[in-house]
């Protein structure tokens, strides 16, 4: 009996011993957790504390805690906008989840550095990356991390003014916030906002303060003062635009005191920022270009060159206010400038608009005249006039449509899953037949053998259509973005500064069709895609094997011809320009005269070495050349041949205009006309 009271002892204390570590673990949890909560009233004490934590994990602690506890880290310093800290810490969790061969821990290093593209303005790679981690977080089923992966997707594509596409990515976060276990109060919090400025970039704002009076009283509640400063700077940009600038002021006052008293100075810059545009609105220019001058230091602090340009219009615009009209005028282009390069072409149009109506109020009509033209050119490209009708729609149908794309990936997953399980199944069949069975078990071997190959042949053909859809455009069969940016990428290896100078250069060409819009209205959609489907034959059947044709945008398609003289790239124009143009487009039962507009140059570029002039700042001269085109009558192709002046002289007007560069005898400028219009009927 005493035999047996010792043996049941021992086991019960085997098993307080094991249960020892896992206590342990969940204990650490429970700390990081409390610390992460900490942070939405005081960020800064937050960090603090969950450094000091950090110098207390070692080797010997789990990686589960590891890797929560520097996911958490990263958020912090991220709403810190302390971007090196961020950037050593998700360095160490990339490795740490390499190393464990986990590929939750890669999905979210992958989105954090994507959230710091964002911060930086680098709006098409955040995009990119983002795209790269999608597959990771959706095999994980971490609804914190797809949470984290559609909302930082959202903000890249509000800020390149795809307005539908960031509703859809917020929706999809207040459906991954509900499903949280931990913190679905806040993140449900953070989606509301994110939701208020989707409304508002489409200018309903009466909507958009009703997502923050909801959103306000949950913030309140969960004594969030990070995020109650960020709903009371979007608070303050709604009264602003409904013209109740009081109510304005006093909303980013508020928001300027959260942002001080916590340490959140990202939101002390923007709530500055604000109180900028105020002041500017009320015409207290002194004052305005005083607290933008603090705004710009603090957002340089931070490395936030959106938030510096932003900052820098405002100082422009004070200072044109004061009269000294031509030294506004430049800080205000070259702001515009950063936002042009950096791709923020919601922000860029405001801007616009602002610089004209100031050029309004200082009596300058010609100039207000020719910005707002700018500004309209520019906004034709943000699908102003059937934004909400669209948006509308999308409400109506989000959540059929999300269903049946659930149903279509489950779907395509569980096919390649079955034929994988199939495989390996049939596999072991013929392994198990082969030893026991006798001339008839031969038979079925050899009929098993053939399901095996036709399933390993239906994997293959998975796999290259997997290959094949990463790099081409659905529509037009085309390469995409992705495939030209990596073979840029592969060409800026080649050398240290590029390829040589006595290499034959390669050209570039965009084109752009006239007046594709007119053919979506008058055609429907499925026509605008008929159009774009049969051009992207016509342009292949125009081009060499070694070129490459890739479908840029919308509209806009890129040929990069490697080895490509000058007098082949004006031919190459010439018979693009001729192909396209001379015969009409069957759509339908209808004829239809399409033409395109477009601007080449040579890579490199006159001579020019590319770490002075790389494919991108080439891509964006022949880009004006092509804008120059349509101001001149569209269905033509302008080509820069080569700089008649030193480099460093001419770069700078004609990044900013080209139309002045010609017009200085900069440039040497070609015209390729395109072919006379055939009368479609």
């Amino acid at each position: 009996m005493r035999k047996s009271w010792w043996f049941i002892a021992g086991i019960v204390a085997g098993l307080l011993v094991w249960n020892v570590p896992v206590v342990a673990q969940t204990d650490q949890l429970d700390r990081i957790d409390a610390i992460y909560t900490l942070s939405e009233r005081d960020n800064t004490a937050a960090l603090e504390q969950m450094r000091a934590l950090g110098d207390e994990l070692g080797n010997t602690t789990p990686y589960p805690v590891l890797r929560d506890y520097l996911s958490k880290r990263i958020l912090l310093e991220l709403d810190s906008t302390q971007v090196d800290s961020a950037k050593a810490s998700i360095a160490r969790l990339r490795q740490l989840a390499q190393t464990q061969h986990d590929n939750t821990g890669i999905a979210w290093a992958l989105v954090f550095e994507a959230a710091i593209l964002v911060q930086t303005a680098n709006l098409e790679a955040a995009v990119a990356k983002l795209g790269e981690a999608l597959p990771l977080a959706r095999h994980a089923g971490d609804p914190a991390l797809l949470w984290q992966n559609y909302r930082i997707l959202g903000n890249a594509q509000l800020a390149l003014g795809r307005f539908a596409q960031a509703l859809e990515s917020y929706l999809q976060c207040l459906q991954y916030a509900d499903q949280q276990t931990r913190h679905s109060q806040m993140a449900r919090l953070r989606s509301l906002n994110a939701l208020s400025t989707v409304y508002s970039a489409m200018k309903n704002h009466p909507k958009s303060l009703a997502v923050i009076d909801e959103a306000l009283v949950v913030a309140k509640a969960t004594e969030s003062r990070k995020m109650l400063g960020t709903l009371y700077i979007n608070q303050a940009n709604q009264f602003a635009f409904l013209g109740r600038s009081k109510d304005s002021e006093v909303a980013n006052l508020h928001a300027l005191e959260v942002g001080r008293s916590g340490g959140l100075a990202r939101l002390e810059a923007t709530a500055l920022n604000n109180l900028g545009d105020g002041y500017l609105r009320a015409h207290n220019f002194i004052k305005a270009e005083q607290v933008a001058r603090q705004a710009l230091d603090k957002y340089r602090e931070l490395g936030d060159r959106g938030g510096a340009a932003a900052s820098q219009c405002n100082i422009g615009f004070s200072l044109m206010g004061q009269g000294r009209v031509a030294q506004g005028e430049a800080q205000v282009r070259d702001a515009l400038q950063q936002m042009r390069e950096s791709g923020a072409r919601s922000d860029e149009e405001d801007v616009l608009g602002e610089l004209g109506r100031m050029y309004e109020h200082l009596g300058l009509f010609r100039e207000a005249v020719a910005t707002i033209r700018e500004q309209q050119t520019l906004s034709s490209q943000l699908f102003r006039a059937d934004r909400e009708k669209a948006v509308a729609a999308l409400q109506e149908q989000f959540d059929a449509v999300q269903r049946q794309k659930q149903i279509e990936l489950l779907a395509r997953s569980n096919s390649l899953k079955d034929a994988q399980i199939s495989n390996q199944r049939l596999q072991q069949i013929v392994i198990l037949l082969g030893a026991v069975v006798t001339v008839m078990g031969g038979v079925f071997v050899y009929l098993l053998y053939r399901r095996v190959r036709r399933a390993n042949l239906q994997l293959r053909e998975a796999n290259r259509q997997l290959e094949f859809h990463a790099v081409r455009d659905p529509l037009t069969g085309l390469f995409n973005r992705r495939s030209f940016f990596e073979l840029m990428s592969k060409r800026a290896t080649d050398g240290a500064g590029g390829r040589r100078e006595d290499d034959v250069p390669d050209g570039l060409l965009v084109l752009d069709i006239d007046h594709f819009k007119r053919i979506n209205d008058n055609l429907g959609h499925a026509g605008g895609d008929a159009v774009l489907v049969e051009l992207a034959k016509r342009l292949c059947s125009a081009v060499r094997d070694t070129d490459m044709v890739i479908r840029w945008g919308g509209e806009e398609f890129l040929i990069f011809s490697p080895k490509a003289s000058a007098d082949h790239l004006k031919s190459l124009a010439e018979r693009v320009l001729k192909v396209v143009g001379e015969t009409p487009v069957l759509v339908g039962d209808t004829l239809l005269t399409v033409t395109t507009t477009g601007g080449f140059l040579s890579l490199p570029f006159s001579g020019v070495s590319e770490a002075d002039c790389n494919w991108e700042k080439a891509l964006q001269i022949a880009d004006m050349a092509l804008y120059l085109g349509k101001v001149n009558g569209r269905n033509r192709a302008y080509g820069i041949a080569r700089l008649l002046v030193p480099f460093e002289q001419a770069m700078p007007v004609l990044e900013r205009d080209i139309t002045a560069a010609i017009n200085a005898g900069m440039v040497e400028l070609v015209e390729v006309p395109g072919p006379q219009p055939v009368d479609a009927n």
